[in-house]
């Protein structure tokens, strides 16, 4: 039921053998064999593609939207990534990105480093890179956490705080983004690893108040977070700011929202309305069912991988409410 107990595993180091050909990688770092840390939940092929139509548009004078579509359909439409790189002069900054994507989608822990300190001799800022490079050679939950925040701290005054007040509310749709707000969702988990939470929860406002849209599911995190606290008043605001969430995690969390503020007959309400959703929730939060997190990379509305991700989200929450958890199975 503990969601930290649930997330741990014993991180097994591997010395970097002596026959590798790099001279690069230096022989006392040492990589988790459970390379990558965490799945990133991003179509890269998609993020490449947009990326480089928006420095070919950039580069073309158009005259109006009209004429910029016509180009996309005529010249872009059916081109994969490497075609329409080729419309493009050198640019050393997506060079680098390109090796970043490479080492990030690469289960070879060692390539993954080389193609990170490529990207960097590269572009020295390319914070992918650097990212995952802290990912790797860190000794330490808190000494990855320590580096993570310089480097998110970094990115911030290289953006500069205009470019966040002119941009916030469509952040992640701006490509050059995306490497800054995939490294703070990461740092959002670690923090809640470290019982941080209250860092966390920080983190996670501030992504919600850059990119509303929430593309990377932070709601979901937060709402747990909030829950966890017992925080009901920003409980039941996030909830309010998404109206027309009807996925297991903010149902189930709803009922517990409900059940924390004494209005009984609402929990009922919204319970049979949550169980209806996913009745798999159930069995896992009253402990008939332990959640196997090894079984489910991805999950579907309905189905027992999404009960797994409620659990996470949101389990660790229920955990601390005993109380809820009896007045739960009383309801079957």
């Amino acid at each position: 039921m503990n969601k930290k107990q649930q997330k741990s595993k014993k991180k097994k180091y591997a010395k970097i053998p002596s026959s590798m050909k790099t001279k690069e990688i230096h022989q006392k770092e040492k990589i988790p064999q459970d390379f990558p840390p965490k799945k990133i939940p991003s179509r890269f092929t998609s993020e490449r593609m947009n990326r480089l139509i928006a420095k070919l548009m950039n580069s073309k004078d158009f005259k109006d939207v009209k004429e910029a579509n016509l180009f996309i359909q005529e010249q872009l439409i059916g081109k994969d990534p490497d075609e329409v790189r080729g419309l493009l002069e050198y640019d050393p900054v997506e060079e680098a990105q390109e090796l970043a994507f490479d080492a990030m989608e690469t289960d070879d822990p060692y390539e993954a480093l080389e193609l990170c300190r490529k990207a960097l001799d590269i572009d020295p800022d390319c914070l992918d890179a650097s990212f995952l490079i802290i990912q790797l050679t860190a000794r330490s939950l808190s000494e990855t956490i320590k580096k993570t925040e310089k480097l998110l701290a970094d990115a911030e005054k290289k953006f500069g705080r205009e470019y966040f007040e002119e941009n916030k509310g469509d952040f992640w749709g701006l490509v050059e983004t995306r490497p800054y707000m995939r490294a703070k969702s990461t740092l959002i988990q670690m923090l809640q690893d470290a019982e941080k939470i209250a860092d966390a929860i920080r983190h996670a406002e501030d992504m919600l108040e850059l990119n509303p849209n929430d593309n990377q599911g932070i709601r979901d995190t937060l709402l747990g977070m909030y829950l966890e606290i017992g925080d009901l008043e920003k409980t039941r605001k996030l909830i309010k700011q998404y109206p027309d969430e009807y996925f297991a995690v903010f149902l189930w969390g709803k009922v517990l929202e409900r059940f924390l503020s004494g209005n009984l007959k609402e929990a009922v309400h919204v319970f049979k309305k949550a169980d209806k959703r996913n009745p798999y929730v159930f069995d896992y939060l009253v402990g008939n069912k332990m959640p196997n997190l090894d079984e489910f990379d991805f999950y579907s509305p309905g189905k027992e991988s999404e009960a797994v991700h409620c659990i996470m989200e949101i389990g660790e929450a229920w955990s601390k409410h005993l109380e809820a958890i009896e007045w739960l199975k009383s309801l079957k």
